[in-house]
């Protein structure tokens, strides 16, 4: 039943494929420009499974940054991570990190401005003046290297033009007392020199009330700008300098409590729960208020950014690239897991106090992440004899990461009656990683078959090395009720970690040109994942002994061509990819967030792909995006338990896709009239544990702009927009770990909807 609305919108492409196809000029498809294999092609002649947003998409659908594809990107799923909601999970093909940490690195690369940004901490940061989105979907080990298992992301912003002086400016406001601008001046000057500016700024409250101490939850103002400078200092030599800022302040979400923890249930954990459970509110629908136990506290996250990109054009044949850049995060993150007690408590904004008999002060937990990064690429390009391609790099990173979370507690109720047991741990995490790396990729086209046919073989070679240091303070302190007695001593230790992996993944790709128009390939890839250390482990000897760096390797058949004069696109692509020494996170019962990483050889994926992109008629534009993953990771030996269980992957929904409709009617004297509708569904995520379950879900997403408004030497734009129309109260995470809860959740935003107001000058 769920799946009929595909049938649907075939049965509308094959009947708009009858109507009205003419060679109409006004109907043929734009082409799509990536940079995906790092120089500039057409996506259709990109052996890649590819999904790209332009800037015209991406305003129709507000997307400002990586978190705002959520759902609207068939086989990529991303997460908010619990405890820092600036943190974001991604997953492609079922492919990503479960756990976030400074030890961990992910599995999906981002990229902004080819800049590969490390720490997956403060990705939901917005980019000011984004001109494309590219969703690589597969191991990109050969080009982009490690930490690609996934696929990688890349966000590509408007670069300072030489040529022409332009003015944007946008106004927005809307339910959750929205408000927010985007500012963009390009001013050319001297010629061959150029500076953009462009600002972001959005203040919007959350979903769910706080009516306890400290901030509402969701609430968040962002701010950003980036500083363009282009100087083109000959006709072959270009050199473009950014600056980018972000600064956030977000109040996190609270895991809302669903069912109550039994008895007994995981040792401490059940006992802890079952003692607090009186003083949680529990329920399956979404709350629109929750209590916090505590003063809840902002998140605040600053990230600057330096680049400097060089391109030199040698000859007409081969060009030169050197990406140059400093990157710097600085994160404080509050995390409030005990949200739902009806108590009330005695308030210090600085430290809180806990009633019982006698007060317990504890000062006030907000873990200080700091993380700084620099990464040098040189690049190669050019062409031999008109029959090969080539590309040839060098890469070379190096980052250094504090995480200082004195102390670190957990509290999940005001009082307890006559006992309260109060887990408090402090830790201070501090890594030092390099990584090196060569590369290069050769496209041959032979002299046969009018040089339909083409090789492509890409290798790289990298050299990682990961230092860590992990200092940790652990005790519980019990208060009788009468008198907190000194604390009995826990766990405590400091252990150190030195390990170096080396890789050599390969990709080899044959092409033949069916047309002009119509292409296939296939295609056999590899990438790794370099290993690390777990900081959730709570033994020293197993935490320095860390875990080995996985390997992805995967086959993929694919198609991509544009048939009726260009007015209709379909692209499709079928793969099988399969783990070695897999890295899994394997949870220590009995414990909150204690885990241990091994690397098992388990793991199969397969799936396909597809997308339609139709003109019928001028005017109107069609789009549907559809994707299926099968993931098994059965009979692996719980090396914790030590018994054979059936695990899943956590993010690989069955079926993903997304339609969408857009139709602009013709211009009139007033302007031009456009309206943009897109249907997005994430099937169900059914894992052994039926707390963690996800059911399926679907957002529509609406827009209808009145635009080419002539006014004041500019046109201006009038567009309302609606986000989740139907209001679907959705889970995006799940939890059972909670002491107070057996299943807890995260549930996803609801209705917005509001008014954007443009001017362009240029």
């Amino acid at each position: 039943m769920k799946h009929s609305f595909v049938k649907t919108v075939v049965l509308v492409l094959i009947a708009g494929s009858q109507w009205g196809f003419a060679n109409d000029r006004s109907k043929v498809l734009e082409e799509v420009i990536v940079t995906a294999q790092h120089r500039s092609e057409s996506a259709q002649s990109t052996p890649i499974s590819l999904f790209t947003m332009d800037a015209e998409q991406l305003e129709k659908q507000r997307v400002n940054g990586i978190a705002n594809l959520n759902a609207l990107v068939p086989n990529l799923a991303i997460d908010t991570f619990p405890a820092n909601n600036q943190t974001l999970r991604l997953f492609i093909r079922g492919v990503g990190l479960t756990d976030t940490q400074i030890t961990q690195d992910a599995a999906v690369g981002v990229y902004l401005d080819g800049v590969y940004i490390a720490r997956s901490t403060g990705l939901a940061f917005d980019v000011a003046d984004l001109a494309r989105i590219e969703v690589l979907r597969g191991p990109q080990g050969a080009l982009y290297g490690r930490n690609t298992t996934g696929g990688a992301i890349k966000l590509i912003t408007k670069k300072a033009n030489v040529d022409d002086f332009t003015f944007d400016q946008t106004l927005s406001a809307g339910n959750q007392n929205l408000f927010s601008s985007k500012t963009s001046v390009n001013i050319p000057f001297a010629d061959n020199y150029a500076a953009k500016l462009a600002y972001f700024y959005e203040d919007v409250d959350g979903f769910v009330d706080n009516t306890g101490p400290g901030g509402d939850f969701g609430d968040r103002k962002s701010k950003g700008f980036r500083l363009d400078f282009r100087a083109r200092l000959t006709e072959d030599l270009t050199l473009d300098f950014a600056y980018d800022k972000s600064t956030i302040k977000y109040y996190n979400y609270t895991a809302q409590a669903v069912t109550p923890r039994e008895a007994g249930e995981g040792g401490l954990i059940g006992i802890i729960g079952a003692t607090v459970s009186q003083y949680i509110d529990y329920g399956s629908n979404k709350f629109s208020k929750l209590a916090t136990s505590v003063p809840l506290l902002p998140t605040d996250t600053d990230i600057d950014g330096y680049s400097l990109n060089a391109e030199w054009q040698l000859n007409e044949k081969t060009t030169f690239r050197s990406i140059t850049a400093w990157r710097e995060l600085d994160d404080k993150s509050y995390v409030d897991f005990a949200s739902g007690s009806s108590e009330e408590f005695r308030v210090d904004f600085n430290s809180y106090v806990l009633y019982e008999d006698n007060p317990l002060v504890l000062p006030a937990v907000r873990p200080d992440l700091n993380q700084e990064q620099f990464s040098q690429e040189f690049q190669l390009l050019g062409q031999l004899n008109d029959s090969v391609d080539y590309l040839f790099g060098l890469y070379y990173f190096w980052e250094e990461a504090t995480e200082d979370s004195f102390p670190l507690h957990h509290i999940f109720s005001a009082s307890l009656g006559q006992s309260t047991l109060i887990n408090v741990m402090g830790e201070k995490n501090e890594i030092k990683n390099s990584a090196l790396a060569f590369f290069g990729q050769f496209t041959w086209t032979p002299d046969i078959i009018d040089e339909r046919l083409h090789f492509t073989v890409g290798w790289r070679h990298s050299e990682d090395t990961r230092k860590v240091k992990r200092d940790v303070f652990d005790e519980v302190i019990v208060d009788n009720g009468v008198n907190p007695g000194g604390p009995p001593p826990g766990l405590s230790f400091s252990a150190k970690g030195d390990k170096d992996f080396n890789d050599d993944s390969f990709s080899f790709v044959t092409e033949y040109d069916w047309t002009d128009n119509f292409h296939a390939y296939g295609k056999f890839s590899e990438a790794y994942k370099s290993g690390g250390f777990n900081i959730r482990d709570p033994d020293p000897v197993e935490f320095s002994n860390g875990f080995d760096e996985e390997k992805l390797r995967s086959v993929e058949m694919g198609f991509k061509g544009e048939l009726l004069d260009n007015m209709l696109r379909i692209n499709g692509a079928v793969f099988y990819s399969r783990f070695d020494d897999y890295q899994f996170n394997f949870q220590i019962p009995g414990t909150i967030q204690g885990s241990r990483v091994f690397n098992i050889d388990e793991g199969e994926i397969s799936g396909f792909e597809m997308e339609l992109v139709v003109k019928p008629a001028a005017g109107l534009y069609l789009q549907l995006s559809y994707a299926y993953l099968d993931a098994d990771l059965d009979d692996v030996v719980n090396p914790v338990s030590g018994d054979k269980e059936s695990f899943t992957f956590a993010q690989a929904p069955d079926h993903t896709y997304s339609f969408v409709l857009d139709y602009s009617w013709p211009p009139t004297a007033y302007g031009r009239v456009n309206a943009n509708v897109s249907y997005n569904f994430v099937d169900d995520r059914e894992p052994e544990n039926e707390n963690l379950h996800r059911n399926s879900y679907d957002l529509i997403n609406g827009r209808l702009a009145l635009s080419d408004i002539e006014v004041l030497n500019g046109q201006w734009e009038v567009a309302a927009w609606v986000k989740n129309l139907a209001d679907n109260n959705y889970v995006s995470f799940a939890l059972d770990n909670l002491p107070q809860a057996s299943r807890a959740v995260m549930w996803g935003d609801g209705r917005t909807y509001g008014l954007d107001v443009t001017y362009r000058y240029f």
